[in-house]
This record gives structure tokens, C-alpha cells and sequence, in this order.
């Protein structure tokens, strides 16, 4: 068991390689990108990545308060599913689901499947690679269909 302290050093170290491995990838656009605080350009769709004792996973919440844009997004996001997985591969839908907070998000994932630990170095590597192999064809995606979704925000 860690202290606090030590805990939040393991925790800030690890998100920092993993910018630091991220740094051989561009966005699809050719920029340079923060892949641990992706921006989407949309306030209510994000990407995560997220990473704890137990497990790790890569998700797209859509977390905008009003149900009926959230589900017009969700939707929208379902009519390109068939491209999506092409593109991404085969990720968990969740139309509605509580985030941490308590709020109703829509929620697009992939977990990790194997046994990660940001507090065991050793375990890093995979981690680091699970997220490298889902956040570059989810950027190769949303550089291709955001304005889709920018347009449904107006």
C-alpha cells in the first residue's frame, strides 16, 4: 500500500511517460497533440483515458446535460458505428450510464483486457500500448467525422 503522497507521484509519473512514449505520434493532421488531455473542439464530448490500481480503459463520453442533445449525439455516433469499428475496432456502447459525479453520460469504450497497475512500473509498457493502440485510430476517426459532429452542436 502506497501513502498518499507516493500514490500521487506514481499516478503524475505515469501520465507523464505516457506523454513522453505518445511523443512519436502526430495527430492524424499532422500536429503536435497532448494524447493524456485530448481536445475534441465539442465541450460535451470527450475522450479518456483512464487508469487505476485494477484496470484501464479508453473511452468517448458525451456528457451534455440536456438528454435529448446527448442522445442526438449518441445517435449520430451509432450512424457511423460501422466506420467507427472499421476504423477503431470493437468498443463497449453505452447509450446511458452515472459518471462518477452522478451525471447521465453516454459512453463509448474499450477496456484493457490483462492486468494493468499504474503503480507497477512493470505493467506500464502494456498500458501504454493499449492506449497508443486505440487513441491513434480514434484521432485517424474524429479528424475524418468531427464536423459531423460540430455541425449537430450549432
Amino acid at each position: 500500500m502506497f501513502s498518499k503522497e507516493e500514490s500521487k507521484r506514481l499516478t503524475k509519473l505515469f501520465w507523464t511517460s505516457f506523454g513522453k512514449y505518445m511523443g512519436k505520434h502526430q495527430s492524424s493532421l499532422g500536429k503536435n497533440i497532448k494524447w493524456v488531455n485530448y481536445k475534441t473542439g465539442l465541450k460535451d464530448i470527450y475522450f479518456r483515458l483512464k487508469a487505476d490500481s485494477k484496470t484501464a480503459d479508453i473511452s468517448i463520453e458525451i456528457q451534455h446535460k440536456d438528454d435529448g442533445i446527448r442522445e442526438l449525439f449518441y445517435d449520430q455516433f451509432l450512424e457511423l458505428k460501422t466506420i467507427f469499428t472499421s476504423m477503431v475496432g470493437e468498443w463497449i456502447w453505452e447509450k446511458e450510464v452515472y459518471n462518477q459525479h452522478g451525471q447521465k453520460i453516454s459512453r463509448i469504450y474499450i477496456p484493457i483486457e490483462g492486468k494493468v497497475n499504474i503503480y507497477i512500473k512493470d505493467t506500464w509498457k502494456e498500458c501504454f500500448e493499449f492506449f497508443e493502440q486505440n487513441i491513434v485510430p480514434l484521432d485517424e476517426f474524429w479528424s475524418e467525422f468531427n464536423e459531423i459532429f460540430k455541425q449537430l452542436e450549432k
